[in-house]
């Protein structure tokens, strides 16, 4: 084995700040207090696909310590919806591949459909986190149910549920690129080899830790 490269490689290293968690001297998000500090808890979909017929706060926003309640019909009257088309491409890829990208908008609280598990139906701000988890107990949701698209393969087909309605089509992107004559290199070759490949899916995430609840 070559002594060559990173001295890590291949080896387990020690945290470094491992010492001042561990005996009291360091500081979690959890332990900031600043002074006229609000805690924020997001009340999330327990379902993957669902229409929204009504998120009641008025319970919620009742609570000991609440000073907000807002559900996404509530923000929509606050601010602006999210703007759309705001993929970026270099414009040199755009004029020579062939595209059609679609770009659902995404709201800050879903107000008219739930389209994942976990997504923010509304928002509690109180005084403490323990005021907001627990008002948000208190929220009461009406979701009717629609079928979960799970397979990608499935989603495209006739009879499959449309997530986002308006554009009557699950394919939100494809591309074509081509270089040289594949069709005639193919036809020409001694063997050709067919296989379908199966790849898990990835996600950009903060914290990879899932919970049942999560905090702004």
């Amino acid at each position: 084995m070559s002594d060559i490269g990173p001295p890590y490689v291949g080896r387990s290293l020690l945290r470094r700040e491992d010492r001042r968690l561990l005996t009291g001297q360091g500081q979690f998000i959890a332990d900031l207090v600043l002074p006229w500090m609000l805690h924020a808890f997001l009340v999330r979909s327990p379902v993957a696909h669902a229409r929204i017929r009504g998120v009641e706060l008025s319970r919620a926003g009742a609570a000991p310590g609440v000073v907000l309640a807002l559900n996404g019909t509530d923000l929509l009257q606050l601010l602006p919806p999210v703007p759309e088309g705001q993929i970026s491409m270099p414009s040199k890829w755009v004029s020579v591949i062939q595209h059609k990208f679609l770009n659902p908008q995404q709201p800050l609280l879903a107000h008219d459909k739930v389209r994942h598990v976990g997504e923010a139906i509304a928002i509690i701000v109180a005084e403490s986190r323990d005021q907001a988890e627990d008002a948000a107990e208190r929220v009461v949701w009406d979701l009717e149910e629609l079928p979960a698209v799970v397979d990608p393969e499935a989603a495209l087909r006739p009879d499959s549920p449309i997530v986002h309605d308006r554009f009557q089509t699950n394919l939100i992107g494809a591309f074509s690129v081509g270089r040289g004559d594949a069709d005639t290199i193919l036809a020409r070759a001694p063997h050709r080899l067919r296989r379908r490949f199966y790849h898990h899916r990835y996600a950009a995430s903060a914290d990879g830790v899932p919970r049942r609840r999560q905090r702004l």
